[in-house]
């Protein structure tokens, strides 16, 4: 997924495991909105943009 892959690019971070541990969430979150099983839900949007700093906007526009 764009996201993920922009977060780890941007932020260095080397896998879908420590991103969930950066933003406090589990990997089976990050594991279901990889695989498009679920998609970004409200709250992941602003864990995002509380820990990382990135605007709403373009995390949205990331996820799209």
């Amino acid at each position: 997924m764009k996201l993920l892959d922009e977060l780890e690019k941007r932020f260095e971070i080397p896998n879908d495991r420590q991103l969930a541990s950066k933003l406090g969430l589990s990997t089976p979150v990050i594991s279901r909105i990889r695989t498009g099983k679920s998609g970004v839900s409200a709250e992941v949007m602003i864990r995002i943009h509380e820990v990382l700093g990135l605007p709403i906007a373009e995390i949205k526009e990331l996820s799209a």
